[in-house]
């Protein structure tokens, strides 16, 4: 095909196709019985450039500067390492006497260091091991070579343990590496006890000291923890480091300590010394926490003499197979139902009278009671109730009078609601999960002609960009599924294959009795990436992938697990993480209802149904609000309960 643009020709290479399908004759007249055809593959020119660059280096030609390193030098070519790297660009750029240089003298790094810098710019591959790669990080952040950067960032990040992540953390915080910080971080404080007694951590500056005993992260049970770490900091060397005490001390959060840490302070520091340091908030640091299985309204359905006082909010320790009951909220018939730390939020639901409810609790675990919200915008029930960063959103669903396609965004710090963006179609009923960002909704029901019909495809929302992604599905589309995030990807547990639901003039009537599905339809992280679209006249970013299974992605996720098929089929349970496990408790199957409280793990061929049942005598129960919580730790409670007396009594 030929292109005129300004008097000059394009010419691009088309698909090549034999004459019988126009005019001219076919090739018909080789001697061979194989006919001659060009290869549509192509050599992309960016590998010639790399192969023939590397030529050149190999051959020391065309070099038009040397890099002296400790005696060594390493002929190189001034345009690529300025096109690479932006130190280089302004070192050759620059009016200095260093930019007519053909001989410049490299420092702070090694020979064997700058020589894998050389290769890497000029064939994009490294050598890396667990010996050489913080020495390549630290040269290719001075030198600016950002995919080099990335490279050994990523390969640090793979090779993360408890032994080398007090390391990765000071070199990730001085070197402003996002990804590394947060990794070798979360690692350190999930471990800190057993960091604190490292080598590695006596050899730590204040500051970076400072801002690990500042987090919330800390897997501590006692709060005397933080003290002792800070305490065998500073005495490896008293001399220098005593006079860091007190801003060390600032952050140690004194409302969380016994009693008797308290007196051991007070003996070991003076009186005046440690009532003037200790100024850290009264926030639980996150070994002080315990999850625990939260389930809204397990009341029988079909009991109509059940009063006010019989609605109960229950808790499963998965730990102990033990139930408790917390503040009651009242009967809601699917709504939404959601954690963000350890704050638990419900919104909307069926009431008992069969109104849609608009309602916002948020439950306060100190106090053991709820406390309203500002009401959404619309009322809704089947809705996707999910948080992400420092909001709350509240996706879809429906009420008395549609099927909705909107969406609301609650601030969590200044608890007001704004309106979200649209979906592409309107939907309820669909499994949501939260991960990484972006928000994904699994199946659902949308509508049809008047009609309900499982939505056949995945909805994922970019929360950074705004926008929406759609990937089709082949099968496995379900409704009333349990939506979970797992490592890699968002899981679909359960639900029904297809909805016989009919809608009109505000009415929804089922036609038919439906059979659930025991499927886990797992859905990889990744998909739909990079290839959104503008759809006319709605605003709404939406693109379609080619249809295709359970798999594909992105490379960069980690390797999908096998799900094994629930042991029974079911819809509409409550569907929970817990540490490393999936529990589906209750749930139903048309016009059965079960108590069941299965559980399973990476690992494990199948489920494994659990001893203990829903509590009370309820034969069963489904479509309930269902979410995993943090919990202050029975000690922490008592506490934090303290603490909220002596404001009270100071405020009296």
């Amino acid at each position: 095909m030929n292109a005129v643009r300004g008097g000059t020709i394009t010419w691009r290479p088309q698909p090549w196709q034999d004459g019988d399908g126009g005019g001219g004759d076919p090739l018909s007249d080789s001697d061979s019985e194989e006919e001659d055809f060009p290869d549509d593959s192509t050599t992309p020119l960016g590998d010639y450039i790399t192969h023939g660059l590397k030529q050149l280096l190999d051959a020391q030609q065309l070099c038009d500067v040397t890099l002296l390193v400790e005696g060594k030098k390493f002929m190189c070519h001034r345009v690529l390492l300025a096109a690479v790297s932006p130190y280089f660009r302004a070192m050759f750029t620059s009016p200095l006497v260093e930019s007519r240089l053909t001989e410049i003298r490299m420092e702070e790094v090694t020979p064997s260091v700058m020589e894998t810098v050389i290769q890497f710019v000029y064939s994009g591959e490294a050598g890396l091991s667990l010996d050489t790669a913080e020495d390549l990080f630290v040269a290719a952040n001075r030198l600016q070579v950002v995919p080099l950067q990335d490279l050994c960032s990523r390969f640090l990040f793979e090779h993360l343990s408890v032994d080398n992540c007090l390391g990765m953390y000071s070199l990730a915080r001085s070197h402003h590496d996002q990804l590394l910080l947060r990794a070798s971080l979360r690692l350190v404080a999930q471990h800190f006890p057993r960091v604190a007694r490292q080598k590695d951590f006596l050899l730590l500056d204040h500051n970076t000291l400072g801002s690990l005993l500042s987090s919330d992260r800390l897997g501590v049970d006692s709060e005397a923890e933080v003290y002792d770490a800070a305490r065998r900091w500073a005495e490896h060397q008293p001399l220098d480091r005593y006079a860091y005490m007190p801003s060390l001390l600032h952050h140690l959060r004194p409302g969380l300590l016994s009693q008797d840490e308290s007196q051991r302070l007070n003996q070991e520091l003076g009186p005046a010394a440690a009532g003037e340091g200790l100024g850290g908030p009264l926030r639980p640091r996150e070994g002080m926490f315990e999850k625990k299985i939260v389930c809204v309204d397990l009341t029988a359905r079909e009991n109509e003499n059940v009063s006010a006082g019989d609605y109960t909010v229950d808790c499963f320790d998965p730990r102990t197979g033990k139930w408790e009951k917390l503040a009651a909220l009242g009967t809601l018939v699917s709504p939404g139902c959601t954690a963000v730390g350890d704050r638990l939020f419900i919104a909307g639901g069926i009431l008992r009278t069969g109104s849609v409810s608009a309602s916002v609790h948020e439950y306060d675990a100190v106090l053991d009671l709820w406390i309203e919200r500002p009401s959404m915008f619309h009322p809704r029930a089947m809705l996707g109730l999910l948080g992400c960063g420092d909001s709350l959103y509240a996706i879809g669903g429906s009420n008395r009078s549609a099927l909705l396609d909107s969406s609301e965004i609650l601030d969590l710090s200044t608890l007001k609601w704004v309106t979200g963006p649209q979906l592409p179609l309107p939907l309820r009923a669909f499994a949501c999960a939260a991960l990484r960002g972006r928000i994904y909704l699994l199946g659902g029901t949308t509508l049809e002609q008047h009609r309900a019909v499982v939505h056949s495809g995945v909805l994922i929302y970019h929360t950074l960009t705004d926008c929406w992604t759609r990937v089709a599905l082949e099968s496995g589309a379900t409704c009333l599924a349990g939506g979970v995030a797992v490592r890699g990807g968002v899981c679909a547990i359960g639900g029904y294959m297809r909805d016989t639901t009919k809608f009109l003039d505000g009415n929804f009537t089922n036609l038919d009795t439906l059979d659930a599905t025991g499927r886990v339809l797992f859905f990889k992280e990744g998909r739909g990436a990079g290839i959104e679209r503008e759809v006319t006249g709605g605003g709404v970013m939406v693109s379609t992938e080619q249809k295709g299974g359970f798999s594909g992605g992105s490379d960069r996720s980690p390797c999908p697990v096998v799900f094994p098929g629930l042991p029974r089929r079911i819809a509409a349970g409550g569907v929970a993480r817990w540490k490393r496990r999936i529990y589906v408790l209750g749930g139903e199957n048309g016009s059965r209802f079960y108590d069941s409280v299965y559980c399973w793990k990476p690992g494990w061929r199948s489920w494994v149904q659990r001893r203990e049942k829903l509590p009370g005598d309820t034969g069963g129960v489904s479509q309930f609000g269902c979410t995993t919580l943090k919990f202050p730790k029975k000690h922490i409670l008592s506490r934090l309960r303290q603490a909220n007396e002596n404001c009270k009594k100071a405020a009296e």
